[in-house]
């Protein structure tokens, strides 16, 4: 959410509004797919800029983030970074830039890839509180065979693929809301080496929620959010795949959960260091023992970089 000029909680029709725009424009669209990266299970929450680039300086600041799985072999990891262009003046452009690299371990071959993303923040009103960007990545996914060692293999068996991602994103004070598509080219890429695809098709995120206030002088705001992925084989199966977020912020803390499925369970959370941040996600089954195979622990830590001098506010979720 942008911060730069907020000074309270208004703007509820705006918000609204736009979230439900986003909502109708959503049922437009023929839905296909799959989508890369797929791991760690964390992105929608530490690198919301993978699923829509026109989230690429919506902050007041610099951000750089590393996410890794932390449990036996690290097979899984995103960096990325985003921040807001500036004008020699000082101020803020409305240009916002992105960069992201992630690689991924699957039981038969590994994936890695890199993008560059490019944003357009338009103001809705005067003190820019509420405001609405386009984004676009351009970037590229290369799919490496793993041998019997499960290492990648030779090089000759591998695919490149160059795709790019679109969206647009509404953030105001109280609310956000955007609508995106991955792997805006998809395609079949055949491994004519192994005689196998590699299958990357374009995918649909709806991503929105909204703010409460529980306590102003404590600081304390609980934040419900809803994110639905479709594709063609999902669209007769919807109520499988919305997922429900909540978050509850303590002034630099906050900790959520999300429902994927009734079988497993899922924590999260993040402390805010003036400068640095560090964040834990945990998802276990509900029942039975548990042991390395069937928890997933992700580790993200991050930096955020303000401008000097400007109004940047202590508490992130303002």
């Amino acid at each position: 959410m942008n911060c730069r000029e907020h000074r309270g909680f208004g703007g509820k029709t705006v918000a609204g509004s736009a979230i439900i725009c986003l909502a109708l424009l959503f049922q437009v669209f023929i839905l296909h797919g799959q989508d890369v990266p797929s791991k760690p299970l964390s992105i929608p929450i530490y690198h919301p800029m993978l699923l829509n680039p026109a989230f690429v300086g919506s902050k007041d600041f610099t951000n750089i983030s590393l996410t890794t799985r932390a449990l036996k072999s690290p097979d899984s990891q995103v960096l990325n970074f985003h921040k807001r262009l500036i004008h020699k003046s000082g101020e803020y452009s409305s240009l916002g830039l992105g960069a992201m690299m992630f690689q991924e371990q699957f039981s038969s071959s590994w994936n890695a890839g890199a993008g560059v993303a490019l944003s357009y923040h338009f103001a809705l009103d005067d003190k820019t509180l509420h405001n609405l960007s386009i984004g676009v990545t351009g970037k590229g996914i290369l799919t490496v065979p793993k041998n019997q060692e499960e290492v990648p293999g030779d090089s000759s068996g591998a695919v490149f693929i160059p795709d790019a991602d679109f969206g647009v994103y509404y953030y105001g004070p109280d609310g956000f809301g955007g609508l995106s598509v991955t792997s805006l080219f998809g395609e079949n890429a055949k491994d004519d080496t192994l005689g196998t695809y590699s299958v990357i098709n374009r995918q649909f995120h709806l991503y929105g929620g909204y703010k409460f206030v529980l306590s102003k002088e404590n600081r304390i705001v609980i934040e419900p959010s809803l994110l639905v992925t479709m594709d063609g084989k999902t669209i007769t199966e919807l109520h499988k795949h919305l997922v429900p977020y909540l978050k509850l912020y303590l002034q630099n803390f906050y900790i959520g959960t999300y429902l994927k499925d009734f079988d497993t369970f899922s924590l999260f959370f993040q402390y805010q260091f003036p400068k640095l941040y560090a964040g834990v996600f945990l998802e276990f089954p509900r029942v039975g023992y548990l042991n390395d195979d069937n928890i997933i622990f992700e580790v993200s830590v991050g930096v955020n970089l303000g401008k000097e001098g400007s109004n940047f506010l202590k508490y992130r979720h303002w």
